[in-house]
Formats: structure tokens, C-alpha cells, sequence
């Protein structure tokens, strides 16, 4: 948001203030200031000059030598232009000024000849393209007038970082108010009272109807008769100019300034092209076409709000005007437009078209519907002042939805907790009187009611915030808090996610954050089974977006691969580490958990040529070398029947009957929904604050066993069903002397039955006192089988 200084100054005395200490001023109450650029700077010390002589130089065929007037003295300029003469009114660098950064003017000798400056192009000056010639100023010109007050661009342009919650601050007066606060000085609010009105009314001539309500609040019209477009007035230029608006007529240049000033966008309508002497506020038509003022045909849906008149479409409302009804050089009767529009409506108009505008811009954001007849009033006088013409008596305000003002109470004993500092009763009650809040002193407490353009105060704590930020955060002293000790150990995870992140890293998974946001269908999309009670949505979200806060990571991390292969990168190895939230009897219930994805495919190599897609066994390899590294080691799988996971292809991480987390493949429901078709996608996520339970804490470690090992290899056929985990965990049971159990084979096809497998199995045996002897060895072979054999159904293969 770009504020002029010069404007500013039209709605508070700031007289005495210093630039820096404005910028600091505004930087500590919110309103951050990003850039300052001082207008005409590089127009010191350049003058309008009048060329009292010329003749050419003596040693050259293309110079002249010029005597100038700079109003004070004659000094003698050698100028290499060729379009000047002898009275001419010219524009003078003089010695000393610094027309760009390396470009500072000084007296010289030029083939010989004395020079004391500079006659300047429009170029030169940066104030224009024309390079051909010196910029020939008009006759009436009085030398010596400095070029910044002759040109009128003496002034400071502020660019501040406005936040999302304060649209207000989206224009002059809105700064004014939050200086004013500030520095308890009075607001100049320009006169919102009709200077002349026709006998002939608005009414007469239009109606309004607003076909639903959800897609506006308020519609307000004036109609000004009899005007006459031009060009705008110097002070009307220089106004828009100097925020970067493109000044085109006294209509337009009006309906911007105001827009500016008051943060209300207006619209102006050619009365003579709205045919039935009607507005209808309604949804876009499927199929219908609008060309809008940028010279674009737009195909409208049902999302858009539409500006129709009784025959046609004549604009979008909140984003822009249409071509056929707007105001030309021969326009001669205008209607006026102050509306309020629904802001999700507008956002989405504005995203599919990829059409921004400085209205859509606050629309979205929201802009205040109490203040409609003060802002097309405050427009039709200053139209009537630059363009003439008839205000129609009155306006049709069309206002379904009435505005409801907010009051929230204010505790003094819980505000000086908050601040941590006791603030007198009378500088709280002070600073939001300034700040245009409604204050009702109830002794303990104070009833506050906000002014209907300050729709972000709705608690006590907001207020707190109001009240802390004018105050000055420089005003409250540094307190060590006293904490009391609890016995109690808090569980910390801040250094295992960091230590989560190295090893995830080294494991050659790349890092991603996302916002905690995403939109409300995200977890429908995933199939992420969560009771609707427990989401937690955001009251008034910035888009649709970032509606819900995630109560898992896995959505933002399928965007995220999506987004990826859409832009032609196969092999994703994602991970991220972040807070999930779900509703809790305090609060929220917050989780530190670690999200996963595989995606695509394997980059080639000299060894594998072909890329291979991954498979549940890249991303179980992964997450083993997780767990090892963090000496998470007492866990157990089971297969997974979580929805958003491919049945059979996921499993479940426990700890006893907890569950730490989940990996394996996605479903291929949620694939359709991300329209990745067949390509392969792995994800797990795991809980780090359980974890974090389970780490072991000692490292054990045993000496070296001198007696040797017995391996043992055992093929058994089995239903294809049962799993072999399973298997593999009651071997492990048989017997003390059983050391380790692994697969090492699965065999299904000739010579084993349809619908059975074939599964071998190596078993090490050992004794750490002694060694086996081969009865042993044969009794614990025999157990196993036996124990397979009754557990599973399963036969030994022969």
C-alpha cells in the first residue's frame, strides 16, 4: 500500500514530525513501512531559467553557448541541444545537483569554454521519455521556481506491509486514524454532506435488487447528471499519480481518489448504457460473456457476482467494470456505485480469471458497509467539483443485511497480567477513545464496542493488543516471569525433531514446509478418517485454502508431490516435521509428527539405467533406518486397515497398544482424487512426542559370545493370507536359545497349490554358555514345526 505523504496531510497536522521518526511511528503500532522514496530528489537544486542570450561556440559546430536567468544571477551554460533559442523558458541543473547516483552536475570547461551548468531534457530529469531536445517550459514561466514545487511532485510516498486483519489501514484515512491515535491528534474527515441537489431524484431513475444477500450486503446509487469528462484538475493528477495510479479522466482519477482515500471501491456507470432503469445484483449464468474494461472477454459461472442491468451484464462485481457501460469522453449522465460484496465470492472470481484489481484487493479482505452513504456522497461532490454537472436528490440504498456492531468487556486486573505492566485506567480509556472505540466504564471492567471498520476486535484480547501497540512496546520494561518449578517433567521434543530432520536428510529425503492450513474437503480427499468435531476451522479464513487446521501431514505432502510432477520431477523423496491439531477439552491437542512421501520414480544410475517406481520396501527401508538411528527399537508391525492407505500394501507401527504411525501405499481412491492415476505414492507418518516415549535411553552391550552358531532353514507352506510376521514372532517364542528369525523367501507357482505359499524361513541358533549339542539342535527344529503346524495349519516342505 503506497501513502502519500502530501495527502496524508490533508486529514492530520504532521507538522514537526520527522520522516524517520513517522516511519518508526508507524513501524511499531503494525503498519510496517518497507520503503520510503522521497519524490523529486533527484530535483534539487534545479531551477526554471529563461535564456537571456545564445550564440554558437566557437570550437564547435553543434554547441551553443547560452547566458540563463535562474532568477537570481546570469550564469553561461554550454548546451548541446539544438531546439532552443534566444527567450526561450528552459529547465536548469545547477552546479551541485544530483540528477541520479552518479550523475552530479558540476562547473567545467567544455572545449575550452566556461560552464556553470546544465539545460536538462525531460529524460535527464527522469520526469519523462522525450530526449531529443531541452525541455521548453511555456512563456509565462517565471524563472527560478524549483522544478519539485513547479512540477508539484515535492513529496514522500510511504510503502507499508498492511496485515491481512486490518483492510482499513488500505487507505489514507485509515493511516490518518492509526497516526492520530498515536500521536493524540485530531482526524480531518472530508465533508460527507451533499453540497447541491436537483429537485430530481435518484429513485426516479433507478432501482436496486439484490437477487440474494449472500452476495451482497449493501448496494448504494447516485446519479449525477450533465457532466462533463475531461481532463483531471492538476491536484486531482498529482493525488493518484503520486501512489502510482495512471491518471485518465476527472471521473476515473475521482472514483480512484476516494477508493484511496476512504477504502471503499466505487464504480462509475455510463447511466445512458443501463438499459431498463435498473441494477440487478445476481449470480453469473452458465455460459454467459462480459468484456470487461481490460478489453477481455470473460465466461462467467455461477461463483461470480454479477452487475446486470434489466437487459445485460454491465460488470463483475468487486474486480471490474464491463466495456459496454463505461464512461467514455462523451458520457453525459453517470450512475454511481458503492456496494459491499461477498469477499469469498470475489477471491474466487479474481483467481480463475487471474484478475486483480485495487477493488478485489479489499474486497477480499472486507470493506466497511456502514460507511456506503458517506463514501458516494463524498464521491459525488468531488465529481461535481471536477466534472460539473446535477446530483439527483437522494440515493437507493438497498441494505438486506444491516451491520452488527461487537462489544466485548475489558478486565483491568487480567489486561495488566497480559502486558505484564500496571497502565493507568486513564491512558487504557485514552488510547481506544482515539482509537474511535466506544468505551462504557463499568467500574472493574469497561464495555467496548468497536467502530463498524475495525470488524478484527471481537475479544478481550484484541483489545489487549490495541491497547499494548499505542502504549509502545518500548513503554513496557524487560521482567523476568516468575515460574513456579513443577515435578513434573516436560516432555520437550524440540531436539528429536531436529534430530529427526539430519536423519531423515541423510537418508536422501529432501525437507518441505507447508502452512498448517488446508482447505476443508482435504481430509475427505484423503480418506483420513477424523471425527468432524475434532477438525478445527479457522472463523474467517483467508482463502479457501486455509480453512481447517491439518490434523495429519499427509494432505500437504501429496500437494506437494502433485504440485512436483505436474512440473515434470518424477523421483519425490519428501519429508516434513510439524505440529497437527485436533479440538481438545483445553485449547487444542497438538502432536510433533513426521510425514513421509515416495513418489514417481527412482532416478536412473549407471548401475539401473531404467527408472523404477518405488515400492513399499523403498519407503520400509527408509523408516528402519529412522527408527535404528533414534534407538526406537521395541516396536511391532501389523497390517494397516487405515482408509487413506492401499489395503494390504500398509501396516501399522505399535508400541504394546499404542500406535506410533502408519507407512505404506496410498489409496487408489485418493490418487483419483489428486488425479495422479497410476503413478506410484508411499507416505507414512509417525507420532514423535510417542516416540519419544519409547527411545531407549541406555545402550546395553554384551561381550563378544565364544560359542558358535547353528543356522537352520525351514520351508513351510501355508495359506497366502497369513501373515508372515506373525509367523516369524511365534518362532522367536519357542526357545531361549533362538536368536534370530528372518525371512529370506516366498514362493508361490509350480508345485505349491492355488491359494497357498510357500515360505522360507532361517533360524539361528546358539547357547552362550556352552555349545549346542546336536539333540538340542533337533529339539528346538522339532518345536518349531510343531508350533507353525498348530498355529498356522501350516506343513513342513519336503
Amino acid at each position: 500500500m503506497l501513502i502519500s505523504l502530501n495527502w496524508l496531510k490533508q486529514y492530520i497536522d504532521l507538522d514537526g514530525i520527522e520522516i524517520n521518526e513517522m516511519e518508526n511511528a508507524l513501524t511499531m503500532i503494525g503498519q510496517e513501512v518497507e520503503k520510503i522514496e522521497v519524490l523529486g530528489e533527484n530535483l534539487e537544486n534545479v531551477v526554471t531559467a529563461h535564456i537571456v542570450e545564445k550564440e554558437m561556440h566557437p570550437d564547435s559546430d553543434h554547441l551553443t553557448i547560452c547566458k540563463v536567468d535562474n532568477g537570481k544571477e546570469i550564469l553561461q551554460v554550454v548546451c548541446g541541444a539544438s531546439n532552443h533559442k534566444a527567450g526561450d523558458k528552459v529547465v536548469l541543473a545547477q552546479v551541485g545537483a544530483k540528477l541520479a547516483e552518479d550523475f552530479v552536475i558540476k562547473k567545467g570547461k567544455i572545449r575550452g569554454v566556461e560552464s556553470n551548468g546544465m539545460l536538462c531534457s525531460e529524460e535527464e530529469l527522469n520526469i519523462g521519455k522525450d530526449s531529443d531536445g531541452i525541455m521548453i517550459l511555456p512563456q509565462d514561466t517565471p524563472a527560478g521556481i524549483p522544478m519539485k514545487e513547479y512540477l508539484g511532485i515535492n513529496d514522500t510516498v510511504f510503502e507499508l506491509e498492511i496485515t491481512p486483519n486490518r483492510p482499513d489501514c488500505l487507505s489514507h484515512i485509515g493511516i490518518a486514524r492509526e497516526l492520530g491515535a498515536y500521536y493524540g491528534k485530531e482526524v480531518k474527515y472530508p465533508s460527507f454532506v451533499i453540497n447541491t441537489e436537483s429537485s430530481e431524484k435518484t429513485a426516479d431513475n433507478i432501482s436496486v435488487e439484490i437477487s440474494d444477500s449472500n452476495l451482497a450486503k449493501r448496494y448504494v446509487a447516485r446519479i449525477i447528471k450533465n457532466v462533463t469528462v475531461k481532463e483531471s484538475p492538476k491536484w486531482l493528477k498529482e493525488r493518484v499519480e503520486s501512489i502510482g495510479i495512471r491518471s485518465i479522466n476527472n471521473i476515473v482519477d475521482a472514483s480512484n481518489f476516494v477508493m484511496m482515500e476512504l477504502n471503499q471501491p466505487n464504480h462509475a456507470f455510463d447511466l445512458d448504457k443501463i438499459e431498463g432503469g435498473k441494477i440487478v445484483v445476481r449470480a453469473g449464468l452458465e455460459n454467459e460473456k462480459l468484456v470487461t474494461l481490460d478489453e477481455h472477454e470473460r465466461e462467467l459461472n455461477s461463483d461470480d457476482i454479477v452487475i446486470s442491468d434489466a437487459v445485460k451484464a454491465v460488470a463483475l462485481g468487486g474486480v471490474m467494470g464491463g466495456e459496454n457501460s463505461q464512461i467514455t469522453e462523451n458520457t453525459k449522465n453517470i450512475l454511481l456505485e458503492v456496494a459491499n460484496f461477498n469477499s469469498q465470492n470475489v477471491r474466487k472470481t479474481s483467481r480463475r480469471l487471474t484478475l486483480s484489481s485495487d477493488s478485489s484487493y479489499r474486497f477480499e479482505r472486507r470493506v466497511d458497509e456502514e460507511n456506503a452513504i458517506n463514501v458516494i456522497n463524498r464521491l459525488a461532490n468531488l465529481i461535481q467539483e471536477v466534472a460539473g454537472g446535477e446530483i439527483l436528490a437522494g440515493a437507493v440504498d438497498n441494505y438486506p443485511v444491516p451491520y452488527e456492531k461487537k462489544s466485548a468487556e475489558l478486565n483491568f486486573e487480567r489486561l495488566n497480567r497480559f502486558v505484564g505492566k500496571a497502565i493507568p485506567r486513564e491512558t487504557v480509556v485514552g488510547i481506544l477513545t482515539r482509537l474511535e472505540i466506544e468505551v462504557i466504564d463499568n467500574g472493574e471492567t469497561l464495555t467496548l464496542t468497536a467502530p463498524s471498520y475495525r470488524d478484527d476486535l471481537e475479544n478481550e484480547q484484541d483489545y489487549f493488543e490495541e491497547i499494548i501497540r499505542m502504549y509502545g512496546f518500548d513503554n513496557i520494561e524487560n521482567i523476568l516471569p516468575k515460574l513456579d518449578i513443577s515435578e513434573q517433567p516436560v516432555i520437550d521434543t524440540t531436539k528429536l525433531s531436529t534430530q529427526v530432520k539430519l536423519i531423515a536428510a541423510n537418508a536422501g529425503l529432501k525437507e518441505v514446509i507447508n502452512y498448517s492450513f488446508v482447505p476443508k474437503d482435504a481430509m475427505e480427499k484423503i480418506k483420513y478418517t477424523v471425527a468432524q468435531e475434532k477438525l478445527i476451522d479457522v472463523l474467517k479464513p483467508i482463502t479457501e485454502d486455509f480453512v481447517t487446521l491439518r490434523p495429519t501431514l499427509l494432505y500437504s505432502l501429496i500437494k506437494n508431490a502433485k504440485d512436483n510432477i505436474n512440473r515434470n520431477v518424477s523421483n519425490i523423496r519428501f519429508f516434513e516435521v510439524s505440529r497437527t491439531f485436533e479440538k481438545a477439552e483445553e485449547l487444542a491437542k497438538e502432536e510433533v509428527k513426521l510425514g513421509i512421501i515416495l513418489a514417481g520414480e527412482n532416478d536412473k544410475t549407471l548401475w539401473n539405467p531404467k527408472p523404477v517406481p518405488y515400492d513399499f520396501y523403498d519407503l520400509k527401508g527408509i523408516v528402519e533406518e529412522i527408527f535404528t538411528q533414534l534407538k526406537f527399537n521395541n516396536y511391532m508391525i501389523k497390517r494397516s486397515e487405515q482408509s487413506q492407505f492401499h489395503p494390504g500394501r500398509s501396516v501399522d507401527v505399535f508400541v504394546g497398544r499404542e500406535l506410533i504411525g502408519s507407512f505404506g501405499e496410498i489409496h487408489p481412491d485418493v490418487l483419483e482424487n489428486f488425479d495422479l492415476g497410476k503413478t506410484s505414492v508411499l507416505v507414512g507418518e509417525f507420532n514423535i512426542d510417542l516416540i519419544q516415549k519409547y527411545i531407549g535411553k541406555k545402550a546395553n552391550y554384551q561381550g563378544i559370545v565364544k560359542y558358535p552358531a547353528v543356522p537352520r532353514d525351514f520351508a513351510f507352506v501355508m495359506k497366502e493370507e497369513i501373515l508372515v510376521g506373525d509367523v516369524l514372532k511365534t518362532i522367536q517364542k519357542v526357545d531361549k536359545k533362538i536368536e534370530k528369525v528372518e525371512l529370506f523367501d516366498i514362493y508361490q507357482g509350480v508345485g505349491v497349490l492355488p491359494g497357498m505359499k510357500s515360505v522360507a524361513i532361517s533360524v539361528v541358533l546358539r547357547d552362550k554358555s556352552k555349545t549346542l549339542e546336536e539333540k538340542e539342535i533337533v529339539d528346538i527344529s522339532n518345536k518349531i514345526v510343531a508350533k507353525v503346524e498348530k498355529d498356522y495349519g501350516a506343513v513342513l516342505r519336503q
